[in-house]
């Protein structure tokens, strides 16, 4: 989408609409298509990604959702696996075409990252697996606090940058 307040704007829009889209019960695959024909439709010179993750903090399991979007990653102990997405951004396509879709399951313990790619890309994301891999607390914001200083650090960039941590607990909460 760019960077800057526009950009800010036409992000808040995608957003909101692929809220209320899941939120009436729209399965996010045809949520994401109609979204990305819709922005087709618009005829504008520009492109954006999405990424989204649909988390089950029951069973665990995880879908991503990408067009063109960042690497996410899913670290478990040093383990850490890379999650990527072969297609291009919504506005590159002269035909609507299915996001690229990664089913996966994360552990109790466990901890999903999803950047944006002002954070990093998929040409020089080793220091990110490093980070993730040594990483041996249990914060999410504290994480997101990290990763967003070293990119800061490293990159030096204007670029807009998102990082978003999702924790899946050792030990839940037991319901009352």
């Amino acid at each position: 989408m760019g960077s800057g307040e526009a950009a800010r704007r036409e992000s808040a829009l995608i957003c909101r609409l692929l809220r209320q889209f899941l939120e009436a019960g729209i399965y996010p695959e045809a949520a994401l298509r109609t979204l990305n024909s819709a922005m087709a439709l618009r005829g504008s010179d520009g492109f954006t990604t999405m990424d989204l993750c649909v988390f089950n903090p029951e069973s665990g399991d995880a879908s991503f959702y990408k067009y063109g979007a960042a690497p996410s990653y899913l670290k478990k102990g040093v383990s850490v696996k890379r999650v990527t997405g072969s297609g291009l951004p919504v506005g590159l396509r002269d035909a609507p075409a299915p996001p690229d879709i990664t089913r996966i399951k994360l552990d109790p313990g466990g901890f999903i990252a999803l950047v944006s790619d002002g954070i990093v890309d998929a040409r020089d994301d080793q220091w990110l697996q490093d980070m993730l891999s040594d990483w041996d607390g249990d914060e999410p914001q504290e994480l997101a606090d990290a990763i967003l200083n070293e990119s800061v650090r490293r990159r030096q960039s204007r670029d807009d940058c998102g990082v978003l941590i999702l924790y899946r607990p050792i030990h839940a909460a037991k319901r009352v």
